[in-house]
């Protein structure tokens, strides 16, 4: 039986802890009104994160809403800063728990890995087997229960801190009892945890040989089709019947067609960036070229940007593809 980790509210709410949360926080958004804010007073900030989370409540504990679309209409929950300092402080101690127990072909929210792993890890088992099956689970950030979630986090944690815990769940006000906020960090890793036991179910059925997810998006590989064939349903029905998920229609093809994953086409001996990528990298090629011609940037900075777009592409790449971009593009003379 895995260990249960005790969750103590005072290690969370540790005005060191919260001092190394709120720069985790700051990260990258130290220009915006409200970071700038918070860290004029960085010990009035630690001081009312510290009250909050000791008390087992988070210091805001409400959302602001606005949807994208890249690549499909999304509504994203943006925390209150302070909240996502009280945030950053509560996976310290919850990560290291979530990460001895993920299996290692569990490639979101990990140190080490993410997309481009987890792109690299489908290939190799591409190599190695016949078959792939590729799906994933709809709406599945708003579908996720929270008693089932509460129950699964109660088997890895005890103490205190799960006060605080379900106060984080329960700041998002889904429809009944169901939900997470995509955009938060907690959402991120309560969401990873979601899906473990699925993940060792999936690998424990016959002919199963290697699994891949990242998040909520599945590749599940085989040597001959039936197996794969036979896990279609009872999938299905394992979501349904033990964590109330409902999954797409999936795919189940020849790995040596190729098939998408985390935006690239994988095939066994070359990796090519999907068709959205390829739209993302023109359209920030287009707006560095717009900027050197109205003398924004120099030659330089367009140079260092090309390089930087390029990284839209990675881990896959087309080289014919890109010069071919570049001999439609309009001649620049740096």
């Amino acid at each position: 039986m895995a260990r249960i980790k005790p969750l103590a509210l005072a290690a969370i709410g540790d005005w060191h802890n919260v001092a190394q949360a709120l720069h985790r926080a700051a990260r990258g958004k130290r220009q915006t009104p409200e970071v700038v804010s918070a860290l004029a007073r960085p010990e009035a900030t630690i001081a009312r994160v510290c009250i909050a989370l000791r008390a087992g409540r988070l210091p805001v504990g409400t959302f602001s809403a606005f949807v994208i679309r890249d690549p499909k209409r999304r509504v994203i929950h943006a925390a209150d800063f302070l909240d996502r300092v009280a945030h950053h402080a509560l996976v310290r101690f919850m990560e290291p728990v979530f990460e001895r127990v993920l299996l290692p072909s569990v490639y979101a929210c990990r140190p080490g890995k993410g997309a481009q792993a987890a792109v690299l890890a489908a290939q190799r088992d591409a190599r190695r087997f016949g078959w792939v099956m590729h799906l994933d689970i709809a709406h599945y950030f708003p579908a996720i229960d929270h008693e089932i979630l509460r129950g699964q986090l109660r088997r890895r944690f005890r103490s205190d801190g799960l006060r605080l815990v379900d106060a984080v769940i329960d700041a998002h006000q889904g429809n009944q009892g169901l939900g997470l906020p995509i955009g938060a960090l907690t959402s991120q890793h309560f969401a990873n945890h979601y899906l473990n036991d699925a993940d060792r179910w999936c690998l424990a059925q016959p002919g199963i040989g290697a699994h891949v997810r990242y998040m909520d998006d599945y590749l599940l590989f085989a040597a001959e089709k039936t197996p794969l064939l036979a896990l279609r349903s009872a999938f299905a029905a394992y979501l349904s019947e033990r964590l109330a998920l409902t999954i797409k229609p999936p795919l189940i093809q020849r790995c040596e067609r190729g098939f998408l994953f985390c935006g690239v086409r994988i095939h066994p001996h070359w990796l090519r960036p999907s068709q959205r990528r390829r739209l993302r990298y023109r359209a920030a090629l287009h707006v560095w070229e717009q900027r050197w011609r109205a003398g924004e940037i120099d030659a330089l900075h367009l140079q260092r940007a090309y390089d930087a777009v390029r990284a839209i592409l990675l881990p896959a790449d087309d080289p014919p593809w890109r010069r071919r971009c570049l001999t439609r593009s309009e001649v620049i003379d740096v």
